[in-house]
């Protein structure tokens, strides 16, 4: 999955009517990040709440 499907997927969920609510109220995070099988690691997409 490249890096873009990850921020189009964080994107769709934020906006789904279920979760959107819930994104709005602050009661849930969306956080798109990347995993590498290579590496190990997850690199956390910009975008990304704090």
């Amino acid at each position: 999955m490249t890096r873009a499907q990850v921020r189009l997927t964080a994107s769709d969920l934020r906006s789904n009517r279920d979760l959107a609510p819930l994104v709005r109220k602050r009661s849930l995070a969306v956080v798109a990040a990347y995993y590498s099988l290579d590496t190990g690691r997850v690199e956390v997409l910009a975008g990304a709440p704090s």
